[in-house]
């Protein structure tokens, strides 16, 4: 995990993890926040709002998990309290479970708004990954009650941001344990395919690109509620997506042809991770908006430091 739990001691730290990792392998996407709410998400969000969000985070990326954690950092971000049939629109996006939901929390260029859920027709995003179970909105009314102005929104986007870096690098760390099972086991000329230069070289490349974006989200949660905290969101969220393009590139590479079988199933990293590097920006756009932010500012972030 690459935020310290300051709050809690070493054995608490594994109480918390076995029980959010419980409840992602045993609940449907739509039960997911019901039971962490009924396992004191609430409070554990309010002890230490980092470590909770970032332990839940990078939990769903190795599991590859469709259920909805972006939705519960969101409403914190948005200053509205978790509950179980709470769900949140994304440009007009929704997560999984969303039949759980009794009203949506919506994000737009006008606030945080609430919108019932008669007001909403979903129809299955089923295309380069329906595993994540993503929903296109669209609305009967367009006036809805405002919960709170643009600067409600920008903190609900830096959160989810600072959340989808951690999804992120769980999926990339993931991708690297099985990656290196893989070349260890895997021969060719009487050795291990890992002992290949090139291959280690390939490897480090993602280790280092995952430690960087682990590092600006250590960073960006010490320093979110500073001016400089959602410049340093987008940063984190760069990051992730450039180490999960690097994973899905070199990972994929060094599988050889196995990875372009269906059955091997490495194909499922890439999509999801594809997905949710467009969630709240992809790092491309997301690099472009930083730089043009620091030439307007005529200042650099801060730089995180590596643990």
């Amino acid at each position: 995990m690459s935020v310290g739990m300051s709050g809690f001691d070493e054995s608490e730290l594994a109480l918390i993890t076995a029980s959010l990792r419980h409840v992602l392998d045993t609940q449907t996407p739509a039960e997911v926040p019901g039971a962490l709410l009924a396992a004191g998400w609430n409070d554990l969000v309010d002890a230490d709002p980092a470590a909770a969000i970032t332990a839940l985070s990078e939990l769903a990326g190795r599991a590859r998990s469709a259920a909805p954690v972006l939705d519960l950092a969101i409403l914190r971000g948005a200053g509205i309290e978790a509950d179980a049939t709470t769900a949140v629109l994304i440009d007009n996006v929704a997560l999984a479970g969303t039949e759980r939901a009794r009203r949506y929390v919506r994000l737009s260029e006008r606030g945080v708004t609430a919108v019932d859920v008669a007001d909403v027709q979903l129809s299955p995003a089923t295309g380069f990954d329906p595993a994540l179970g993503l929903s296109h909105a669209t609305f009967v009314r367009t006036e809805h009650a405002l919960l709170g102005g643009p600067p409600s929104v920008a903190a609900a986007i830096a959160m989810g941001r600072r959340a989808l870096a951690s999804q992120m690098v769980g999926a990339v760390d993931q991708m690297l344990v099985d990656t290196l099972a893989y070349v260890t086991e895997r021969h060719q000329y009487g050795r291990a395919i890992g002992s290949f230069q090139t291959v280690k070289h390939r490897l480090a490349e993602v280790k280092v690109a995952s430690a960087a974006a682990q590092a600006t989200v250590r960073t960006a949660w010490e320093h979110a509620d500073t001016p400089e905290g959602e410049i340093l969101a987008i940063a984190a969220k760069a990051l992730a997506g450039r180490a999960q393009q690097l994973a899905s590139t070199h990972c994929f590479q060094v599988h050889g042809g196995i990875a372009f079988t269906v059955e091997h199933g490495f194909h499922q990293w890439v999509r999801r991770g594809l997905l949710l590097d467009h969630l709240l920006g992809d790092h491309r756009q997301l690099t472009k908006q930083l730089g043009a932010r620091l030439i307007a500012a005529g200042a650099t972030p801060r730089v995180p430091e590596l643990a």
